[in-house]
């Protein structure tokens, strides 16, 4: 059978989508920076018929339609496969099982683009970095191992450079920026709609046990940041109360920030870009009351 030919556009689109394994027709037209949202659903459309990526849509009478999610099929994983020199078989044969995937995993994956899309807003004609690694690394099977300086770079599972405590840890994606104070390092998670309080302390105990057992302090990181987006603030109040018997036995020598925030108010600042996020965080440096 003859390789079905795209356009660069539909390209771009199956790497957003593989890197971020579900996405809205919205976001990938805020990925691409277009103003035509006609011409994004013509190229879904074209992908759809092709069979390259397969869509979630339910359309209800009377009520305002949210956009269509996709995500890859076989056929477009193998496109990818096909089109680079290497490629990444455990993260390949992950995401093969992602037609039955959650409802709340699928809407995980998309706060995880929206996450991006905050901290990266797209620039017309530019192209995404996002985008340009996972090209690079597909295409040279090299990692790009060396960190430009005052760039914050992102990265979901799809692309992870080396670094132990993502490997351990497994955040649902990582940010990192090199200064001339040293690597910054943050590791950004979504925490479940409903989650029960034993899962929170779980969640808890277990960073602070890889931090324990592992050695990931270097010369040059500067410090580590967790972000956790959390779905009501009844959520925070608790991991912040649960966090400080941690932090207080906490002896690393690099600077331990947690920083907590709502999934409301990244959407509020999607929305408004004025209206930040106001992050409450808490330090391994903060001195706590007895």
């Amino acid at each position: 059978m003859s390789k079905k030919i795209i356009t660069k556009k539909q390209q771009t689109i199956l790497i957003l989508i593989y890197i971020f394994r579900f996405l809205n027709s919205k976001q990938i037209q805020q990925f691409l920076n277009h103003k035509d949202h006609r011409r994004i659903n013509g190229w879904l459309k074209d992908l759809r018929e092709k069979e390259y990526v397969e869509r979630d849509f339910k359309a209800i009478y009377g009520i305002l339609t949210k956009p269509a999610i996709y995500f890859l099929t076989a056929k477009g994983r193998k496109h990818l496969k096909d089109s680079y020199t290497y490629f990444l078989p455990k993260y390949l044969k992950k995401i093969s099982r992602d037609n039955k995937a959650s409802k709340g995993f699928r809407i995980k994956c998309q706060i995880i683009g929206d996450w991006c899309l905050m901290l990266f807003p797209p620039e017309k004609n530019k192209s995404i970095p996002l985008v340009d690694t996972l090209a690079n690394l597909l295409t040279t099977g090299d990692e790009e191992k060396k960190i430009p300086l005052n760039t914050w770079q992102f990265f979901t599972s799809a692309t992870y450079p080396s670094f132990i405590l993502l490997e351990k840890i497994k955040p649902d994606a990582y940010v990192r920026r090199k200064t001339t104070a040293g690597i910054t390092h943050s590791l950004l998670f979504v925490l479940d709609a409903y989650v029960p309080r034993v899962m929170l302390q779980n969640f808890i105990k277990r960073i602070f046990s890889i931090l324990d057992e592992e050695y990931w302090e270097t010369d040059d990181m500067d410090t580590l940041h967790i972000y956790v987006l959390c779905p009501n603030n009844m959520v925070i109040i608790y991991l912040r109360r649960l966090l400080k018997s941690f932090l207080e036995r906490y002896y690393g020598g690099k600077e331990l920030i947690f920083h907590f925030a709502t999934r409301n108010q990244l959407y509020k600042q999607l929305q408004n870009p004025a209206e930040k996020i106001k992050w409450r965080s808490i330090s391994s440096q903060d001195e706590f009351d007895d």
